[in-house]
């Protein structure tokens, strides 16, 4: 009775520790997913505060160059009217620019003169009092010279000797600007609304094809501790109310664009701040509810016997635990079914799948009954027609099947019987494992003792086994596609980045980097096509492979190979570069090399730059050598050719390399940037997805302040794109704060003038 009473008193604590930690977990999934909401709340105001001030700095820089813009044409505008010519010549030279789709000048007498001839504005607007504004921008106003359409009117004096003599105004239109706008508002998934803070009213407004006024906002739900006056007056700040079109709640970041008398707001809806937030929550309720299942299955298990239970789960838990180092540990698949015939008692374990995966354990004294050659084939055979059979019948994804050569079996299928019979077999217990594609898996024992706990046990496994099994025979398969270049058959950069850290973590003794360039490639895919430039690819790795055998060779972009070589010596690896080079020459095909070798290495990224600019001065010798080759065979053939232009980044590096400062590769479309040859000249990063920041902070903090206006043109992408499919060359020259002169060029290196993506930025001693 005492006994009875303990294994009572036992289940029941079994049962208030269950319960009690489905509490605990209920408790900490609702502490998570709050924490979770709170968190992507309070990143989604930083988001917007940051991409509005982007948005800020955008729209200021370009009504600040528009204003500019103007106040050059006003000063054309004056010395015009001191000649005593008309303003003609000044519209007719006018081609819209920045913003500015129009002009047109106000004369004292109240008359607006444009392109199209004069217009008597008296009692539409009053000169003297245009005049006293001096240079402005307004907000959103009706058209006074047409039919009512609302524009921007951008309004510089023309002043002649200190006196006023006309006022010139730019025209923006609110779909140039909306039009602009509403893209990067878009492109960051966020609604825009910018307003004249005089009126409320809107300049642009994403939501609405008729922009409204600021004031629409005023009668909002607006959530705790926000409110419409707070916003109105305030100068940035934080917002958040119910949107009347979709219910939700709006998350705001709102500031002013000071010089302009403009606001500014950005702002996103709830689904679209929560939107990965929600996804983790429902992972986290899968989670929950997988948890919740296997408590309550445990639960149930405990009741009908703690004690099977108990040891079952230990020997699953050990099976598993085997399973999830199947790949680090091969062996583990034969430790597994190994577990399986000890804990069943059985006279073997095995298993097998449809594709051909065949794992079979026995013990060692009872080898002579292992199912071998035909026997083994007729074996499986049999048993996947009844997996076939169950799996059709039921259509379920696992199922428990035994078979004992009992009269039932003599009848359906008197071969299997006395194929038994013969090898002793007296019970088959096993699991059958199908998927939607009809891949087909059994985990099974041969004469099992405990036939209900190895039910119990193979049914707890068998998926886990599958999966195992799948996973261990694919893996191979997958990490050789993620790591391999599908070219050439060389490691790529995936591989690459994964085998430094590993090389820093070994430190090799006998080490060598060799950085390898291959020269011409883009001439020779423009002359014969990419498949010989593919072609010429391939034989050099497969060269490379031939040389350095069972080393480390990478493909690290489209012309660019990398070999680590472990213990080797330095005289070795110059020999094999010299063969390697040899191999080269039949195919007329030329590189350039560069290498660092260490006794003992511990930063492969240091060998990796040590290499790469020994093979950039390798790559501008060479292109050194072929310009001079040129010139003299052009003077043998009596006549001179004068060469310009720089027609390779290559050959830009051999001209420019005595007095660079920085060279950088710049994308226009992503605004991602590359640092070439030499160390970081920025100085923040030496890979920098954001160069347009990257550059602002340089100049804030290294740029004379005299010249911060006339770089920060350089951010401006548009205008780059423009005077490079113009034919020019952007290029200023600025003094840094410790009174260094630099020249910053930037270079196409698109095949087109008309599409400049891609560019490179030099910034030289002067």
């Amino acid at each position: 009775m005492a006994i009875t009473y303990e294994r009572k008193k036992q289940r029941q604590n079994n049962i208030l520790y269950t319960i009690i930690t489905t509490i605990l977990i209920c408790a900490v999934f609702l502490v998570m997913v709050t924490s979770f909401y709170k968190k992507a709340e309070e990143d989604a105001y930083e988001m917007l505060h940051m991409q509005t001030k982007q948005i800020k700095d955008d729209l200021t820089l370009q009504l600040k160059s528009d204003r500019e813009n103007l106040v050059t044409m006003a000063s054309f505008a004056a010395k015009l009217y001191s000649d005593g010519e008309s303003y003609e010549l000044m519209f007719e030279s006018f081609k819209p620019i920045g913003l500015l789709s129009n002009i047109g000048i106000l004369n004292p007498d109240n008359t607006f003169v444009t392109k199209m001839g004069s217009i008597d504005l008296n009692g539409k607007i009053s000169f003297e009092d245009e005049a006293v504004r001096g240079e402005y921008i307004s907000g959103r106003l009706p058209d006074l010279t047409g039919d009512g359409k609302e524009l921007i009117r951008s309004g510089v004096p023309i002043k002649v000797n200190d006196k006023t003599v006309g006022i010139l105004y730019g025209v923006i239109p609110l779909d140039v600007i909306g039009e602009k706008y509403n893209n990067m508002a878009n492109e960051l998934d966020a609604q825009l609304f910018v307003y004249d803070k005089e009126t409320g009213k809107f300049v642009i407004d994403t939501l609405d094809e008729n922009p409204g006024e600021l004031s629409d906002f005023k009668d909002r739900e607006y959530n705790a501790g926000y409110s419409y006056e707070t916003m109105a007056t305030s100068q940035n700040g934080y917002s958040s109310f119910k949107s009347i079109i979709t219910g939700e709640d709006l998350y705001i970041h709102y500031s002013t664009l000071e010089d302009f008398g403009w606001g500014i707001m950005l702002a996103r809806y709830e689904t679209q701040v929560f939107a990965e937030t929600h996804k983790i929550s429902q992972y986290l309720i899968v989670i929950f509810a997988v948890i919740v299942l296997i408590l309550a299955i445990y639960l149930e298990l405990i009741l009908r016997s703690e004690k099977n239970r108990a040891k079952l789960n230990s020997e699953s838990s050990d099976i598993r635990h085997l399973l999830l180092e199947i790949n680090q540990q091969h062996e583990n698949v034969n430790s597994a079914l190994k577990r399986i015939k000890e804990f069943s008692g059985s006279r073997s374990a095995f298993f097998t799948d449809t594709d051909g995966e065949d794992f079979f354990y026995i013990k060692p004294t009872l080898k002579e009954k292992l199912l071998t050659g035909e026997d083994r084939k007729y074996f499986q055979g049999e048993l996947f027609q009844y997996a076939a059979h169950i799996h059709d019948a039921n259509k379920t994804s696992i199922g428990f099947m035994q078979i004992i050569p009992n009269g039932h079996l003599l009848e359906t299928n008197p071969e299997l019987y006395h194929f038994l019979l013969k090898h002793g077999i007296k019970d088959i217990s096993f699991a059958i494992i199908a998927d939607m594609e009809n891949h087909v898996s059994i985990l099974g024992t041969i004469n099992p003792k405990k036939s209900a706990s190895i039910r119990k046990l193979i049914e707890d496994v068998a998926i886990c086994f599958s999966i195992a099994i799948y996973n261990k025979k694919h893996l191979n398969r997958t990490e050789l596609a993620a790591t391999t270049d599908s070219l050439t058959g060389a490691l790529n950069r995936v591989a690459y980045k994964k085998d430094i850290l590993l090389f820093d973590a070994e430190k090799p003794e006998d080490f060598a980097c060799i950085y390898i360039d291959v020269n011409e490639l883009h001439i020779r895919n423009n002359k014969y096509g990419h498949a010989a430039g593919d072609e010429m690819l391939i034989y050099i790795a497969n060269s490379l492979k031939e040389v350095f055998f069972g080393q480390y060779i990478y493909r690290m972009g489209g012309d660019e190979f990398l070999v680590f070589a472990k213990k080797t010596t330095q005289e070795n690896v110059k020999q094999n570069i010299e063969a390697f080079i040899e191999q080269l020459k039949p195919r007329g095909y030329n590189v350039a090399i560069g290498m660092s070798y260490r006794k003992q290495n511990s930063n492969c990224e240091e060998m990796v730059r040590e290499a790469e600019i020994r093979m950039y001065e390798a790559k501008a010798r060479y292109y050194q050598n072929k310009e001079q080759n040129s010139i003299s065979e052009d003077t043998e053939k009596k006549y001179t050719q004068l060469k310009t232009g720089i027609r390779e980044i290559d050959t830009m590096i051999s001209v420019l390399k005595e007095h660079y400062n920085g060279i950088y590769r710049v994308s226009l479309d992503t605004d991602y940037a590359h640092r070439i040859l030499m160390p970081s000249y920025l100085g923040y990063k030496e890979d920098e997805e954001n160069f347009s920041k990257l550059l602002k902070k340089y100049i804030n903090d290294f740029v004379h302040p005299d010249f911060h206006r006339a770089v920060m043109n350089f951010l401006n992408y548009d205008a780059i794109k423009r005077q490079i499919s113009e034919g020019k060359t952007p290029s200023i020259t600025y003094k840094k704060v410790n009174g260094e002169t630099v020249i910053l060029s930037i270079y196409n290196l698109e095949e087109t003038m008309d599409n400049a993506k891609e560019t490179l930025w030099v910034f030289a001693r002067e």
